[in-house]
């Protein structure tokens, strides 16, 4: 049986996590060195740690209907954990909808999931982050760093739904190299890690930069359906009002800075209810004109199938980069997936 040692030591630390044990093969630096331990590789719960695939996704809330699509899409997923939270009461009543299985589970107990899973599983688990991040980038980037240090220890990969946000997470894949698992972003087929949502939603800088040339960028906000739906959050959250019933502020604040144009971006999914009535609503109350144009998925699926293949020892990336990754540059209806 040919199998990873980084692999095995790993398996092994997690079980004695879970049995709230001091693994005594631990030198003083923390770090397990090669002949620490005697392995016994036939030991089952060592076996069934070595052969499951537990990958995290980490993301915004403003995310949340591609984070849904990603679960619904790939056939690969045996079991979806979402890690209990203010911020994933959205999330979990569209998969709902959707009649995705999943379980929730609090953060504390998240080692748990252990002890019931199969043999060959591949896991996700989902941690949802609040909008209310982005009105401090400083506060954005620890409490990402933070969510991620303390999830890797039970995870083969942490993948993160997140852009460069104010570039705050620029260097997040180079300063936790050294945690123990892989930890990937959104990035364009050139490697750049994306803009924020509203880049990945229309296919990196590129596209970006295409659209707006169609039209006055400085003129323009830009919606998604997720964005639409929280704009008051989020201009709360920017500083432009002080709450959310302050609409006669953020129309003083989008008159001020010359707003003309509010920019749909159909991004193929169906997820968040009344996107058109919404866009709608808000162009009418702050005299806007509606433009509307077409989004991509080849980002999202295409890091994330790529990350996902990473870690999945026994799927090479030459073989198993399935129809979930072929979709990425159509928009069309969601695949839904029943349990």
């Amino acid at each position: 049986m040919i199998v990873d040692k980084a692999r095995i030591i790993k398996g092994i630390d997690i079980i004695d996590r879970v049995n709230q044990n001091t693994c005594s093969a631990q030198n003083n630096a923390g770090d397990y060195t090669d002949n620490a331990v005697n392995i016994d590789i036939s030991d089952p719960q060592i076996i069934q740690r070595i052969q499951m695939t537990v990958m995290n996704i980490t993301g915004c809330r403003m995310f949340e209907d591609e984070i849904v699509d990603t679960l619904c899409r790939d056939p690969k997923i045996d079991d979806i954990i979402i890690i209990e939270n203010q911020e994933c009461a959205g999330l979990t009543e569209k998969l709902d909808k959707c009649g995705i299985s999943h379980r929730l589970i609090p953060p504390d107990k998240i080692a748990n999931l252990y002890k019931s899973a199969k043999n060959n599983d591949y896991i996700v688990t989902v941690n949802i982050m609040p909008l209310s991040l982005h009105g401090d980038p400083k506060h954005l980037r620890d409490q990402v760093y933070g969510s991620i240090k303390r999830i890797a220890d039970f995870s083969d990969g942490i993948f993160l739904f997140y852009g460069l946000c104010g570039n705050v997470l620029r260097r997040i894949e180079k300063d936790l190299e050294q945690l123990p698992c892989p930890v990937s972003i959104l990035k364009d087929d050139e490697g750049r890690i994306v803009d924020d949502c509203i880049g990945a939603a229309i296919g990196g800088r590129k596209s970006f930069l295409k659209m707006v040339s169609g039209f006055n960028r400085k003129s323009a906000i830009v919606m998604t359906p997720m964005w639409i739906k929280n704009w008051q959050e989020m201009f709360q959250h920017s500083g432009f009002i002080e709450s959310k019933e302050e609409i006669g502020m953020a129309k003083f604040v989008l008159d001020s800075m010359g707003y003309e144009t509010v920019v749909k971006i159909d991004t193929g999914l169906q997820y968040t209810d009344g996107y058109h009535e919404m866009i709608e609503e808000f162009a009418d109350t702050f005299q806007l004109n509606i433009l509307e144009i077409k989004g991509k998925r080849n980002i999202i699926n295409g890091s994330y199938a790529d990350f996902r293949d990473k870690i999945m020892e026994s799927q090479p990336i030459s073989d198993s980069r399935d129809s979930f990754a072929e979709i990425a540059n159509e928009i069309e209806s969601p695949m839904v997936k029943t349990a």
